[in-house]
């Protein structure tokens, strides 16, 4: 099988829920082409199977071999705020939006790490900035802060 069909089972294995599966055809993808959208996919596929310290391995093997991929850089921040580990999340976010990648869940995600870390003057900001959009508003409530921000928002309004 060439990589591209390799590439196509494991996608196709991850869509069916087949995770072992995609992960060896994944490692199989590596060995004919090790390029950061496999390192990426694979680290998806560990943090489905709940095997974090492998998806951050794969993350972080991802960005090693290309700086600029920013979806390893999106989810290894999000593996990273699950662990609770915010300011580390926060920094790679900083860098996503760097090189481009803009998204509402990584702002979604921003908010969570600045309110984590008391930082919430920028919290705030960045939520007023984008408060009129439904997808932030969404991920905002997924994470449990929205109420949080609108109720920081109301206070500092106050003249």
């Amino acid at each position: 099988m060439n990589f591209e069909e390799l590439f196509r089972k494991a996608y196709e294995a991850v869509e069916k829920g087949e995770l072992q599966k995609a992960e060896e055809l994944y490692k199989q993808c590596l060995e004919l082409n090790p390029v950061p959208e496999i390192w990426n996919n694979l680290g998806n596929v560990y943090r489905r199977m709940e095997r974090n310290a492998r998806a951050i391995e794969c993350y972080q093997k991802a960005i090693e071999l290309s700086k600029d991929y920013a979806p390893a850089y999106v989810n290894l921040a999000s593996a990273l705020l699950n662990l609770e580990r915010y300011d580390n999340a926060k920094l790679l976010l900083l860098r996503a939006i760097q090189i481009g990648m803009k998204d509402q869940r990584i702002t979604a995600m921003l908010i969570v790490c600045h309110l984590a870390l008391q930082e919430f003057i920028e919290a705030v900001e960045l939520y007023t900035l984008n408060m009129n959009d439904t997808t932030l508003i969404e991920e905002l409530n997924e994470y449990g802060v929205l109420e949080k921000l609108e109720s920081l928002r109301r206070e500092w309004k106050k003249p």
